[in-house]
């Protein structure tokens, strides 16, 4: 059973959901560089700004309800639109 963020009562459509976990996507997903070592043989690595075991949960459901919303989506003929 695949977990969505709940849109409703919020008085989105579709179109409008989707562009919502697209946005919470770009915040959950931002990165910094960490440097580790020193000089010439410092490494970058990139890390989530939030990085807790409930952030990794929250990352799945933004992924799999931007997924449901783009199979919806693609699934209205473009007559009714």
């Amino acid at each position: 059973m695949t977990t969505l963020i709940n849109f409703e009562g919020k008085g989105y459509n579709d179109y409008e959901c989707l562009q919502q976990a697209k946005i919470l996507k770009k915040v959950m997903f931002k990165t910094t560089e960490v440097k580790s070592g020193r000089g010439k043989k410092a490494i970058v690595t990139h890390k989530f700004i939030f990085n807790t075991e409930a952030d990794d949960e929250v990352r799945d459901k933004i992924i799999n309800t931007i997924k449901h919303y783009e199979n919806k989506l693609e699934t209205i003929p473009n007559t009714n639109n």
